[in-house]
């Protein structure tokens, strides 16, 4: 062997023995050390839901009336509703044949159902047909629902898979039930100078949707439509927690981003059926954050009652208390890290309490929102501030 030759060959092996099991830390770049970040919500009618990754600082930004329902790709067998766009949906016990369903269709069982009278008194419905139904499916304080009896036709803000308006999919055909499904209501585009969230209904369509445990058969038709029906088949696919459809454009879309990527959703607009005060009701808000519990993140908040409780300033990483990570509810930050006064419209940050979060990867981050309107005073320009925990 020459001697240039041997040389080259001796570089070579040292350059392979530099190579080792570390090399896939040389691709995954060091966790953000934080910032501050400006979730692109949108302004006054807040169109967007964004799906913030803390460890990179990157945020993705998705219409929210991009999409109706979407299909968990875990081992359970669930469809969830996009409670951004107020999306609803009640299932017809016992009809399992979607064409056979129009507003005239007689239930196969009267339901007696809670609502709210014009005077928003409580009141009770009974239910004989899908019209009377339709009635009192959109999200609105007039909803129907009883939270006793286990009946909402939302889903639960905590987000858990139980807690979906659609019962758990069969593998067993028959076992699927149809379902009317209220699309939502529509994102204003009229500027009044205030949040402006809620526009027309989009409408109503039968939905079924049917499981082989792997796949997903998603059947759907126009209520008027008594001869056939569209179908979009949905493979699952675990590096997304959901895989979101559009029933109004047939297809499936890009939703949420992959489980691992992304921790904090600004999604802005939230509905769900539940309590205020002491009457039940479909319940809408704005400037509303959630957390990827789906994805195993967990989060607390942290109270500052008095001296004895750290600041955001002073809270590291050894006053971190593991048992207060929440990972079953998608709610903790929700709306309450702003006040609104009802008389005057004025709103303002909290500023007596803050969140810790232990991201999909792993890290821990203290996180504060330090803005909830543009300079000019508009709704729906959020910011926050976060910084990384370290021991």
């Amino acid at each position: 062997m020459k001697k240039v030759t041997f040389l080259k060959f001796i570089l070579f092996l040292f350059v392979l023995s530099s190579c080792s099991d570390d090399d896939n830390n040389i691709s995954t770049p060091p966790p953000s050390s934080g910032g501050i970040i400006d979730p692109e919500v949108g302004g006054f009618n807040q169109p967007n839901r964004v799906y913030v990754d803390l460890s990179t600082g990157n945020q993705t930004s998705v219409r929210r009336d991009t999409w109706e329902i979407a299909v968990y790709n875990g081992s359970a067998n669930r469809v969830f509703l996009n409670n951004a766009l107020l999306v609803s949906a009640a299932e017809l016990e016992g009809i399992t044949d979607i064409t056979s369903v129009t507003e005239a269709t007689a239930l196969t069982s009267a339901m007696t159902l809670n609502g709210l009278d014009q005077t928003f008194s409580p009141t009770t419905v009974t239910v004989n047909t899908v019209a009377e139904l339709m009635q009192g499916l959109p999200v609105s304080y007039f909803q129907y629902g009883d939270l006793t009896a286990g009946i909402s036709f939302t889903d639960s803000k905590e987000g858990e898979l139980t807690g979906t308006a659609f019962s758990e999919i069969s593998a067993t055909e028959s076992q699927n039930n149809v379902y009317i499904v209220h699309l939502g209501s529509e994102i204003p585009t009229e500027n009044n100078g205030s949040i402006n969230t809620t526009g027309d209904s989009r409408g109503f369509m039968k939905v079924r949707v049917l499981t082989d445990g792997n796949n997903y058969t998603i059947q759907y038709a126009e209520l008027s439509n008594t001869t056939d029906f569209s179908e979009i088949i949905v493979a699952k696919d675990n590096n997304y927690s959901l895989t979101a459809i559009s029933l109004t454009d047939g297809q499936v879309i890009s939703g949420e981003p992959v489980t691992e990527n992304w921790d904090i959703d600004f999604g802005g607009v939230f509905s769900y059926y539940g309590y205020q005060g002491t009457l039940a009701a479909g319940l809408t808000y704005s400037d509303y954050t959630t957390h990827n519990t789906l994805g195993g993140v967990g989060l607390y908040v942290v109270t500052v009652e008095d001296d004895t409780t750290p600041s955001y300033t002073d809270f590291t990483f050894s006053n971190i208390t593991e048992s207060d990570f929440v990972y079953n509810d998608r709610a903790i930050v929700g709306s309450g890290w702003r006040s609104v006064n009802f008389m005057t419209g004025e709103v303002s940050i909290r500023d007596d309490r803050y969140y810790v979060i232990k991201d999909t990867e792993g890290n821990y981050y203290k996180l504060r929102f330090t803005a909830l309107e543009s300079e000019a005073g508009e709704r729906g320009f959020p910011q926050f501030q976060y910084e990384l925990l370290e021991e």
